[in-house]
């Protein structure tokens, strides 16, 4: 080591001696150096003697080596007075940042320099891993929180296979999702995300690194960038299908020792058939598990640009299987969840239909008992009248003038009797007696009957008969009841006036009947139980005849059905079988 020079500038009586100094400097873990006003090094401590040494041995001296460029710095220093700071390549590709301070004389000019030589590569190095630890991490917190943005299993493996393949994501060329059937038997081909040729995948990465996204960003929207590009590695994916007892098999394997881990050619019994589908000659696979299942297993390689797959690689494939598993998990809990609420609900929707149509029924009841009642109590008084009027008709004169209203007497009497008779065969279908009659002729009967009741001036009646509509079975008294009942109903919705008009027709296998009003309507929360028994909107009515319509229409085996639009009327639908000859009826054409 070269010796302090005897006319240094560090003597003085206060001073440490030139030795001692030197001693102390030898220990200093950085270069220290004195240099002359022309650049010349006079004193070196023992770090920076050695690093010039290894920079002299590497090549013959040059302009370029260590001493020569400390030198220039040095000569710039005295030149301009000023500290200079310049960053340097040392020997063992070490990167070193030289300072230099100038030293004045009490007239402040500058006469000698002292440097320090740090050598910043350790440091450099440390803060590269640490960013690249902090990058991790920000991958890691990104994906997690697209992850949590979702709960469609669609969505969530887009996101997981894009945060593998995307540039600010892992990286890899590719990626491939397999999951575990339902049975739990086989692990399938699902999902796959990359290009599928150097070109196309220039062309990708250009197009994405120019837009200057964040992996948040990137997640939500590298996959509709690749939507059309990924068509290849899809199709590759579908072909591959392993049986789960195929324990020998890298990826089954994966998720027994839940480890991710690098495959290479011959590592495993199935690796040249999966190499062979995959194209690849280097693969990562890391599982996707539960804690109660195995979910699958996604794998990654780097087909286009061949790069090598690294241990910190894999260790981050597998932090990302980590997530994705999580988020599948929950998303199938969700899927799940949904299919038991739906399934909730339509039971509770049963519930309520069939608790609806147990208080119907029980409506019913009490109806059949009343209108029993009511039938058995008229009856004998009606027969008894009956009685008299055909004795008092027989007795007469036939051409005693009273005779003709005694013969109408008569004739209502027995009408009378006839719907009380109806009325008890009201709860027991079978006994109603039926007969071959005309839908056209009861529908024109029944507003015979109501000639009295309809102001021809405030309502306008039409009538549409189908002239080829055959006869129909059904008693002709119960079918008149209850057109009377919804005739009368409609006349009851339109108090101001309107129009009623009645259509037949013929559908498939049925007579179709169509009531048509202008009246007031029905409001939606009413639709349901305009044919419940004692519901009604008119205070002057006990809510019985829809009722009664109703269950006349269902025990001759036909539908009756209600449209209606609040301010714009109603719309009653009867249908009542239809048979004649074996035929099948066609679609119904209203007149």
């Amino acid at each position: 080591m070269p010796k302090p020079p005897a006319s240094d500038n560090l003597r003085g009586t206060e001073r440490l001696p030139l030795t001692t100094l030197a001693r102390i400097l030898d220990q200093v873990p950085v270069g220290v150096f004195l240099g002359a006003p022309h650049g010349e090094l006079e004193y070196l401590n023992r770090s920076l003697s050695e690093l010039i040494q290894a920079d002299e041995r590497r090549a013959a001296p040059t302009t370029d080596t260590l001493r020569h460029r400390i030198s220039e710095a040095i000569r710039c220093c005295v030149l301009t007075g000023r500290l200079e700071s310049r960053r340097m390549a040392g020997p063992q590709e070490m990167d070193l940042l030289v300072r230099i301070f100038p030293v004045r004389d009490q007239a402040g000019k500058t006469f000698e320099t002292v440097g320090l030589v740090e050598d910043l590569s350790s440091v450099l190095r440390s803060n590269s891993k640490l960013e690249k630890k902090v990058g991790e991490l920000s991958i890691i917190c990104e994906r997690g929180k697209v992850l949590r943005s979702t709960l469609k299993m669609e969505e969530v493996l887009g996101i997981v296979l894009t945060a593998v393949t995307a540039g600010q994501g892992l990286g890899f060329n590719r990626a491939f999702l397999l999951l575990a059937n339902d049975a739990g038997t086989v692990l399938e081909g699902t999902m796959a995300l990359g290009p599928s040729s150097p070109e196309e995948a220039q062309r990708i990465w250009e197009s994405l690194s120019a837009k200057d996204q964040s992996l948040e960003e990137v997640l939500r929207s590298y996959r509709s960038a690749l939507k059309e590009e990924d068509a290849a590695v899809n199709t590759i994916v579908k072909e591959l299908r392993i049986p789960l007892s195929r324990e020998k098999d890298p990826l089954i394997r994966s998720m027994r020792e839940k480890k991710a881990f690098v495959v290479n050619p011959g590592q495993a019994e199935a690796d040249d058939g999966l190499f062979q589908v995959l194209g690849t000659d280097q693969f990562a696979v890391a599982p996707l598990i539960s804690e109660s299942r195995m979910l699958g297993a996604v794998v990654a390689d780097n087909l286009i640009t061949r790069k090598p797959v690294g241990e910190d690689d894999v260790k981050l494939l597998s932090i990302c299987a980590h997530h994705a598993s999580i988020a599948i998990e929950k998303s199938r809990l969700y899927q799940e969840l949904e299919e038991k609420v739906s399934r909730l609900a339509e039971a509770n929707k049963r519930i309520a239909e069939g608790s609806r149509r147990l208080l119907k029924v029980e409506k019913l009841s009490i109806l059949g008992q009343i209108t029993s009642q009511l039938a058995h109590e008229l009856r004998n008084p009606m027969t008894i009248i009956g009685g008299f009027a055909r004795s008092i008709l027989r007795k007469m004169d036939q051409g005693n003038p009273d005779s003709e209203y005694l013969r109408i007497m008569v004739k209502e009497t027995e009408r009378m009797e006839n719907v009380i008779n109806n009325v008890l065969d009201f709860s027991n279908p079978d006994s109603v007696k039926r007969e071959m009659v005309s839908l056209n002729e009861l529908v024109e009967q029944t507003f015979e009957m109501m000639e009295t009741e309809i102001d021809s001036d405030r309502i306008s009646v039409s009538v549409f008969p189908c002239e080829r509509l055959p006869l129909i079975s059904a008693n002709p008294e119960l079918i008149r009841h209850a057109l009377l009942n919804i005739f009368r109903n409609a006349l009851w919705a339109m108090p101001n006036g309107g129009m009623l008009s009645v259509a037949t027709g013929i559908g498939e296998k049925s007579a179709r009947l169509e009531i048509k009003d202008t009246g007031f309507g029905i409001c939606a929360e009413h639709m349901s139980k305009v044919f419940d028994a004692f519901f009604t909107t008119n205070s002057e009515a006990c809510g019985l005849g829809l009722t009664i319509a109703s269950q006349i229409i269902k025990n001759h085996g036909g539908d009756i059905g209600v449209e209606s639009k609040r301010g714009l009327g109603s719309t009653f639908y009867i249908e009542l079988p239809l048979t004649q000859n074996g035929e099948e009826k066609k679609t119904w054409e209203p007149q």
